[in-house]
């Protein structure tokens, strides 16, 4: 009879996760967000129908959605909700609250609600003070980009805490006892690329491009002290870019000068994601009570190019910042502890099927406890999926109303023909993929700068 239910149980629960997305895995559903954004799809019926399920992940995908439509006032909606999410996790990290995915062990990660990066959390500070300047509040954006610029300062004191609380959550676990330290995948598994080494390091988490936007910000509000540090900030990051060298001149000779200019901003290309990764540990060599033990982890892919650099008139884009390398810092520096929860994940399941071979051999035991293993084997692949490649710049003098935008083959990209001559201007181009872009042109109303 308990043999009996023990069936009873297994079937309800194989059925319970059959279609379910948590289970499954994300990756249909980022798939097709991104085709959206690729077709200009302005529905946000699927943000709508996810963002219940798994609120961090849809506010932010959302909120690229809706900036991508134009809809400023509605992109900054959704990412003050990811704002709140955020500032919830940052207050529960330190209070500590550790063991609440004790479920993630026996399924996957995905059944707890996402977590975000740090490199995300300054991003939607960032997007959300470009989403104000072009709705020609200031005054807000000056509180997003001061925001975005106090989550840099903090990013490395948050993401000791996140390792600290990760490996405190895992020394916990029952089966912990079989993992005595962090494993190296490459060592261990082959055939895994998950850590690749990034072309450039930038420091302490920070973000060029944030420093950088953000002080090109202040120099259009008129606050040329703070813009000047924070371009020189950028400068020591990035001592061979000549565009930031000429900004901060720029900041330094303002009070003589009476030009005004246009930046064009290009986000090139789309940035990597993750894609799940399996290694299958020939446990049957050992007992005949196994029938497989996986490892399921994620793993990062680059992607293409846009674009590979566009011309302001006659000024070509230069790169400030690749966001590739910033994610790739960031993953790596996550992915011993993420090896270790992938390996408790698999030892669980292993006895999982071991116990229902010895108690149930006659029902196949191990069987029932392998289609468990592959209903729940699924890495976590979730990210911000609006993330560039990198980020480009140029700037050029406004003499008329007119700015043209080349591709590099010399084809008009867009044509700009309603700049105001008397007040500075960021032209900031979005392109995923060629021949699909969206522009944004910002100018303060209000003349400070003559």
């Amino acid at each position: 009879m308990i043999q009996f239910i023990y069936i009873i149980l297994i079937s309800s629960v194989l059925s319970m996760l059959t279609g379910c997305s948590i289970f499954f895995g994300y990756s249909a559903n980022l798939d097709q967000y991104e085709q959206q954004l690729i077709n200009n799809n302005c529905d946000y019926t699927i943000i709508e129908e996810q963002i219940n399920s798994d609120p961090l992940l849809w506010t932010l995908n959302g909120g690229s959605l809706a900036r991508q439509c134009h809809d400023y006032k509605k992109s900054i909606e959704y990412l003050d909700l990811a704002e709140t999410i955020f500032k919830q996790q940052e207050l529960a990290l330190a209070v500590s609250s550790v063991g609440n995915s004790i479920g993630s062990v026996l399924i996957n990660n995905n059944i707890n609600d996402y977590q975000g990066e740090n490199y995300e959390k300054i991003m939607m500070n960032v997007y959300k003070g470009l989403n104000f300047m072009s709705l020609d509040d200031f005054s807000n954006a000056r509180v997003e980009f001061n925001r975005a610029l106090d989550r840099q300062r903090r990013a490395s004191e948050f993401f000791a805490k996140e390792i600290n609380e990760a490996y405190t959550k895992y020394n916990r676990s029952p089966y912990m006892q079989e993992i005595r330290e962090p494993i190296n995948p490459n060592e261990k598994i082959q055939a895994y690329r998950g850590d690749i080494t990034p072309d450039i390091i930038y420091p302490n988490f920070i973000n060029p491009f944030a420093t950088y936007i953000s002080g090109l910000f202040f120099y259009l509000d008129g606050d040329y002290s703070k813009a000047r540090d924070l371009f020189k900030q950028t400068a020591r990051m990035l001592p061979k870019q000549q565009q930031i060298k000429a900004d901060l001149a720029l900041t330094e000779q303002r009070s003589l000068r009476q030009q005004h200019y246009a930046w064009l901003i290009y986000e090139n290309g789309q940035s990597m994601i993750k894609r799940s990764f399996t290694y299958h540990f020939p446990s049957y060599l050992f007992t005949d009570k196994i029938v497989t033990s996986d490892v399921n982890l994620p793993t990062i892919y680059k992607r293409s190019s846009s674009y590979p650099y566009l011309l302001l008139n006659q000024q070509k884009t230069t790169e400030i910042a690749s966001m590739d390398n910033i994610i790739q810092i960031e993953f790596n520096k996550k992915l011993p502890a993420i090896i270790t929860e992938a390996m408790l994940n698999m030892i669980a399941k292993s006895v999982l099927q071991y116990s229902l071979e010895k108690n149930l051999e006659q029902y196949g035991g191990k069987w029932w406890g392998l289609l468990y293993q592959l209903a729940t084997d699924t890495a976590d692949v979730r990210q911000w999926r609006a993330m560039p490649k990198n980020f480009q710049i140029a700037r050029t003098v406004i003499k008329d109303q007119n700015l043209t935008i080349y591709q590099p083959n010399g084809t008009v990209l867009a044509k700009i023909d309603s700049l105001q001559t008397d007040r500075d201007a960021i032209i900031y181009i979005k392109s995923d993929i060629v021949d699909h872009y969206t522009i944004d042109l910002i100018q303060k109303s209000t003349i400070h700068n003559n």
